[in-house]
């Protein structure tokens, strides 16, 4: 392979290093490393993006070539205890890969291992990978291992000469660099005079160290999640909409991962790869309303952020044809003044068993918990949920030096007060 970052990869390279994706699986039991090996060797051959490396061109323009592209580097370390493997996983978050050796390609996999508990940790850069690409990959995964004479389908996708966009998206994308000079000036000017001069905003750490960064996850039962979704059901809203309602007391500016697969130009399907935008939506929670007025409010606000010229808004502000040094300056002026120093997202994978369904899951070691992250960008909140067994899970992805554990515990039981009052009323 030898192709140009799209516009999509671009924008998430120019993030800076590092800006990594990862998943962490805990299973019953051991797995062996070499049955591991064979597996993500055939993976290497069904998705093209697990064997790249990324090279500059004459212009420091970024492209993938898979030239000289090793086997991706296992790495399984002895289980001490129980911590270690959250540790490890934000370690992976927190360091950079390394562009410059010619044989690794953009991820890299870690098993924490011992005869009763095994936690496997995926991590990929960012630019090569999205949520959906991981939970595919995960699938991908159990089945080679569950059924190693499984045929390899190679995607073939996607290839150099493909644009990936729809014609009405490309003609929003500028085609020089002009209009995200001009953005960036207004940006700086209003970021100065709203949060340095009269705001005194000291602005957020970009990329956030592993020992600043925590974890916390709760979730329903199976009844609870039953009858949280039966109520959306009956209410007529999208149980997405409904969990950004609960969380819109405190925060008003969301932003959410969108999948873009379906609204691109060619079938992207189950291809492992880039394929995400960013939707921002603000409401300000009503309290002489009722929570599912609110969540009627806020849906409306959504649906109107997934139209193209707002969902494919970054994409017509900063062009290819400026530096990724230059973009990452106008996306973190644009992120804090759009979340008004508040950067909060709400991730939703969405049924994971019936993205994982007829893998021959149940020969597979029993899974205990599976959950996935990004590497922190300027100290943003982030809610991770979906569902697995029937049951709605939780995890937040937060800064410990902004929030306390007990301030997370605390927001927690507030966030099932208010799902449980959600169901009732």
């Amino acid at each position: 392979m030898l192709r140009e970052l799209n516009e999509l990869e671009f924008l998430s390279l120019a993030v800076g290093q590092p800006f990594n994706i990862a998943v962490m699986l805990k299973i019953n039991g051991s797995v062996e490393t070499k049955l591991l090996e064979s597996t993500f060797s055939k993976l290497q051959k069904r998705h093209p993006l697990l064997r790249v490396r990324i090279i500059s061109d004459e212009n420091n323009r970024p492209w993938f070539t898979s030239e000289g592209v090793g086997k991706i580097p296992i790495t399984e370390v002895k289980r001490t205890d129980d911590s270690q493997a959250l540790r490890e996983f934000h370690r992976q978050l927190s360091t950079p890969f390394d562009f410059e050796n010619e044989k690794l390609p953009l991820i890299r996999i870690t098993i924490i291992s011992s005869l009763e508990i095994t936690e496997i940790i995926i991590c990929a850069l960012h630019a090569i990978s999205d949520g959906f690409s991981m939970v595919f990959l995960f699938r991908d995964m159990i089945k080679y291992m569950v059924n190693p004479e499984e045929e390899i389908i190679p995607h073939d996708f996607p290839k150099r000469d493909v644009d990936i966009f729809t014609p009405k998206v490309r003609k929003m994308m500028p085609k020089t660099s002009f209009f995200a000079h001009s953005v960036y000036f207004l940006l700086r000017t209003y970021n100065f005079f709203r949060y340095v001069f009269i705001g005194k905003v000291k602005p957020a750490k970009v990329n956030i160290k592993e020992d600043e960064m925590e974890i916390y996850s709760f979730k329903l039962t199976k009844n609870q999640t039953a009858e949280f979704l039966r109520r959306c059901k009956k209410e007529k809203i999208t149980v997405h909409s409904s969990i950004s309602t609960i969380f819109s007391q405190e925060f008003p500016v969301i932003g959410s991962p969108v999948n873009l697969r379906e609204r691109l130009n060619h079938n992207i399907g189950e291809s492992f790869g880039f394929y995400s935008g960013v939707t921002v939506y603000k409401m300000k929670y009503r309290k002489t309303l009722s929570f599912w007025q609110n969540a009627r409010r806020l849906q409306k606000k959504l649906m109107k952020s997934l139209r193209d010229r707002k969902l494919f808004l970054l994409q017509k502000i900063l062009s290819k044809k400026i530096s990724l040094t230059f973009q990452r300056k106008i996306g973190t002026y644009y992120i804090e003044i759009v979340s008004r120093k508040q950067p909060f997202s709400v991730s939703n994978l969405g049924l994971l068993d019936k993205l994982i369904e007829d893998i021959g899951l149940e020969e597979f070691p029993t899974i205990e918990t599976f959950f996935g992250g990004t590497t922190n960008f300027l100290d943003t909140f982030i809610v991770l949920f979906y569902t697995l067994r029937g049951e709605i899970q939780f995890y937040f992805h937060y800064i410990k030096t902004k929030y306390s554990r007990n301030e997370i515990k605390s927001y927690s039981e507030t966030v099932m007060k208010r799902l449980m009052d959600a169901i009732e009323k």
